[in-house]
């Protein structure tokens, strides 16, 4: 893994005028004086933002590194994840459906009556209808979006390894099933606005509803999915993770195509981060300190709807894809995983990958024109004048990405630079379009992703070491047969 020369982002010290000319990659692992915290999370139930800490020089956290490389896989642990879940003894369930009860009337006193779940099995079987009315209408928007693609040998090929993909990590994807619906830390499909799929989920670190918690630090994330397979869901690994070490995880769901273009997505994502801004404290969150991280596609977005929203503040009106408002300097951090900066560049990669530029163009239009460039945060940020207004921005991309390719972040990265906005870039060596936020955790062990993104908000660097979800070489041969 290397970091590029332009790392200036605030969980880092800045470079002072004695410090040496940086070479434009430098090996992650050179000795520093920045401090590192090891969290050792081997079962869930002892990670709730509470985790006894050590804290060591890099020498000692490299070794920690190649020593919880990976974590062996145990029935026992499944067994643990599951049946936890059926258990009432780790939530006050009175306190909870009081606090909810009071947090629903204040977010939802415009759109109708909310209902609290009496019990557990309830909570689950509401959330489970739910989430089955949206797989329905995603089906129906799925049959619609065959007839751009077509029945070709690429999309059925790519079916076919998508479902290996998902057998073969079934034993991890099982266990998320179980958190997903039974878990209490999970508050599923919270509207954040009255138009279609504008529902976000929460994930709460354990002991979130005891009142001496105090705050936590926000972190919004927007899934990827190729602008048409995106769903909130994706981002349970994820929200799962950060929720252990205190982390109050938001996960937005939006419109795709064909149900919407790429405006709508912008307007979905927007509205769900003004949401956030405005009511996460009546969750626990802390409005203060609210960090945004989006995923291939949802890098895009994110990305975007931060440049406009800082653009917009300087004066500019009528820019499209920047409703409603919000405050861009409310935000403390931005992260992009494996995103997708540069869509004029890329569009004939992604035809040749099977989003043809029938689809393509489609998704990208705007006033019965494709607007390509206005849509690429690339292109966006040239001559951008709003750097003072732009929160501290990591990339986050795989050497072995053949979706979204290494050098669109690059470019997006040096674009940053010349702008004049706090930019670092991390290069993960032999990673893949979704191996940092699939497969990774799903084998345990150390977790690059995360690592990075609890450094940000944590304010210094962190290891995590996580347990396996899944043996091992079924993950290796999932990897293998992975179709993004």
């Amino acid at each position: 893994m290397h970091m590029t020369a332009f790392t200036n982002n605030r969980f880092r010290p800045a470079p002072s005028p004695n410090d040496p000319v940086i070479a434009p990659f430098v090996d992650d692992n050179c000795n520093n004086s920045i401090p590192v915290k090891i969290l050792e999370t081997v079962h869930e139930e002892h990670s709730n933002g509470y985790t006894h800490t050590n804290v060591t020089d890099d020498a000692t956290t490299s070794s920690s590194r190649t020593q919880t490389k990976s974590s062996n896989f145990s029935f026992k642990q499944v067994r643990r994840n599951i049946t936890k879940q059926f258990s009432l003894d780790d939530f006050d369930w009175d306190a909870a459906k009081e606090r909810n009860e009071q947090i629903e009337q204040i977010a939802l006193n415009d759109q109708g009556l909310y209902t609290v779940p009496e019990g557990k099995l309830e909570k689950a079987w509401l959330g489970f209808l739910r989430t089955l009315s949206d797989t329905f209408l995603i089906a129906r928007l799925a049959i619609r979006l065959m007839s751009y693609l077509g029945v070709g040998g690429t999309w059925v090929f790519k079916a076919i390894r998508l479902c290996m993909y998902t057998w073969l990590l079934m034993p991890g994807f099982a266990q998320m099933f179980f958190f997903y619906f039974l878990s209490s830390r999970v508050i599923r499909s919270v509207p954040y606005g009255k138009k279609p799929r504008q529902r976000l989920d929460i994930y709460v670190p354990k002991h979130h509803w005891k009142s001496n918690d105090g705050l936590r630090p926000v972190v919004i994330y927007v899934t990827g999915g190729a602008w048409t397979i995106g769903y909130k869901a994706w981002g349970s690994l994820l929200g799962r993770r950060l929720s252990k070490h205190g982390c109050l995880v938001c996960c937005l769901d939006y419109r795709n195509f064909p149900q919407g273009t790429i405006v709508d997505m912008l307007e979905d994502v927007n509205t769900g981060i003004n949401w956030v801004m405005q009511k996460i404290s009546h969750y626990g969150g802390d409005p203060e300190q609210v960090y945004l991280v989006g995923q291939s596609c949802g890098a895009q977005l994110c990305s975007l709807t931060t440049l406009l929203q800082a653009e917009i503040a300087t004066g500019r009106k009528h820019i499209f894809g920047g409703t409603p408002r919000w405050d861009p300097t409310k935000i403390r951090g931005l992260v992009g995983v494996s995103g997708v900066y540069n869509c004029a560049d890329l569009r004939q990669h992604f035809n040749q990958r099977g989003l043809y530029y029938s689809l393509f163009d489609r998704i990208m239009n705007f006033q019965g024109k494709t607007q390509l460039k206005a849509l690429s945060p690339t292109y966006v940020v040239h001559g951008a004048r709003y750097a003072h207004l732009m929160p501290p921005v990591l990339l986050l991309h795989g050497t072995r990405d053949t979706c979204a390719p290494l050098h669109n972040a690059t470019q997006f990265a040096k674009a940053l630079l010349g702008a004049g906005i706090q930019v670092s870039m991390k290069v993960y060596d032999g990673e893949t379009h979704t191996s940092p936020l699939v497969e990774n955790p799903m084998r345990g062990g150390t977790d690059k992703l995360m690592d990075d993104v609890l450094s940000m908000v944590k304010g210094q660097e962190v290891v995590t070491v996580q347990y396996s979800l899944c043996p091992g070489f079924l993950v290796s041969l999932a990897a293998w047969v992975c179709p993004f």
